[in-house]
């Protein structure tokens, strides 16, 4: 089973981008999207990503562009286009992508919302060849979409959930900023800001156009299950700051047995201080860990 990381949001500097994939060519990552996917306002600095495909592709990483899920211009998809000649393949985010010409491999992406293996088998009548199943997905379904479709899937196993996307920016909002002069306030708060419900605990990361949950999904504990599942790759999303080569490494290292997942856990307890969650794969409450 191999190891995916998905696109995480541009928000950093040139040199802090380049930093973060170089310890991630330096991990154990199988396969790496690229891309973003979110802001079309941070989209001019996906041109510095030329040079971080290289990087991974010398690392022996496969590489993938990822497409923007909201909306898309004229200048995102000659950036997508320039960048698929260098990389291994397109994941599409929104259905505009669906036809794009290209000999390219195209997965697709946890945005286009496979629920079903109807789904599943829908995309493949275009020669796709593997879907990444989305973050609220539950066991049962997956299971279904394994057993009932002959396409590969992906399962995101780690991760803060993306819970909503909007067309206005929070981060500008949050600072009484109007989104017609934007100055790229978020590279100033990559982290986002956190919101806390009255009884004082954390609910949702505002980030850019996106709404997040404050807990860390994580199957790490399901690991053995996707296995038996033939699930092709699992996924990991991240942000800029995030210790995720390491996490990287520990999904390895269960992977090839050579970790306990309850040991791992609690390692990925100290890191994001016991805020995990896994309910929506269990079928429960998303906040739900066990």
């Amino acid at each position: 089973m191999k190891i995916s990381l998905g696109a995480i949001p541009i928000n950093g500097e040139k040199e802090k981008l380049y930093n973060f994939y170089k310890s991630i060519a330096e991990s154990e990552i199988d396969n790496v999207y690229l891309g973003e996917i979110v802001c079309p306002k941070r989209e001019s600095f996906a041109e510095n990503l030329a040079a971080i495909i290289n990087m991974l592709k010398e690392s022996r990483k496969n590489v993938y562009i990822s497409s923007s899920v909201l909306r898309n211009n004229g200048f995102h998809l000659r950036n997508i286009k320039r960048l698929l000649e260098i990389s291994d393949g397109l994941e599409i985010n929104n259905m505009a992508f669906l036809d794009m010409k290209t000999k390219k491999e195209i997965t697709v992406g946890p945005f286009l919302n496979v629920y079903n293996w109807r789904a599943a088998k829908y995309f493949s009548k275009f020669g796709i060849k593997k879907v990444v199943i989305p973050w609220e997905v539950g066991i049962k379904s997956i299971e279904d979409i394994a057993e009932k479709s002959d396409i590969n899937i992906e399962v995101v196993v780690h991760g803060q959930l993306p819970l909503a996307l909007s067309q206005e920016c929070y981060t500008v909002r949050a600072l009484n900023l109007s989104s017609n002069h934007c100055s790229k306030e978020c590279f100033q708060y990559p982290e986002g800001f956190f919101l806390k419900a009255i009884s004082g605990e954390l609910l949702f990361k505002i980030s850019g156009y996106q709404v997040f949950s404050a807990k860390t999904h994580c199957l790490i504990e399901y690991i053995g299950h996707l296995k038996k599942l033939k699930v092709e790759s699992i996924r990991i999303e991240s942000q800029l700051g995030e210790k995720t080569g390491e996490v990287i490494n520990l999904y390895r290292k269960v992977l090839d047995n050579h970790l306990d997942a309850k040991e791992a856990v609690n390692k990925l307890k100290e890191y994001y201080s016991d805020d995990l969650c896994n309910g929506f794969f269990l079928e429960k409450p998303g906040w739900h860990f066990e």
